[in-house]
């Protein structure tokens, strides 16, 4: 039975790429995450903090190992974007204990795969994580993990933003990475 995050990215119709993303182009366009950490000019801080707190389980480090085999990552990021700096650093630092390939990508360049993968309101979005098998974008991982998303769209729609925001940011602090990194397994482990 698929988990609840599968289940919403099939409803967002982003289970699949259409087979025009040139894969391979955009990884070879991209940037390091220590490049891109290097020039976040947002809030540099917190996205140095975030990297270094980032601490991925043996478990799920092994499980991508196993899932790895022709895997490589191409993350759609902005250093201004909460839901980047709190989702990016965890994800290079899963791929990097599990030696996977990971470049990140602005938006420009990432256009192609925030199109085919929208969030479940429509949306193309960052972070987005790009599954590569190949030259072939296979899935993606889009915006931020299925719980904070599904409250952000559901019951938190009608709090106060400054609310709304004050809860996402005190949700990232208390998961610190664990449900991307655990639902980006997942989706690989889906998608050999």
């Amino acid at each position: 039975m698929p988990s609840l995050f599968l289940t919403v990215l099939m409803m967002a119709g982003a289970a699949q790429a259409p087979q025009v993303i040139d894969g391979n182009a955009l990884f070879t366009q991209g940037t390091t995450y220590e490049g891109f950490l290097a020039s976040a000019n947002s809030r540099p801080e917190v996205w140095q903090a975030n990297s270094k707190r980032a601490n991925p389980s043996a478990a799920l480090v092994e499980r991508l190992k196993k899932a790895g085999d022709g895997l490589r990552l191409v993350v759609v990021a902005a250093a201004a974007c909460s839901d980047s700096l709190h989702t990016v650093p965890y994800v290079a630092k899963l791929a990097s204990a599990a030696g996977i390939p990971l470049r990140v990508v602005d938006a420009t360049v990432g256009a192609p795969i925030q199109a085919a993968f929208k969030t479940p309101d429509g949306r193309g979005a960052t972070a987005t994580v790009a599954l590569l098998r190949g030259d072939k974008v296979v899935a993606a991982w889009v915006e931020r993990p299925v719980a904070l998303q599904t409250w952000l769209l559901g019951p938190a729609s009608t709090l106060p933003q400054s609310e709304r925001m004050d809860r996402k940011f005190g949700w990232y602090e208390w998961d610190r990475g664990e449900s991307t990194m655990a639902e980006l397994v997942e989706l690989a482990e889906r998608n050999r």
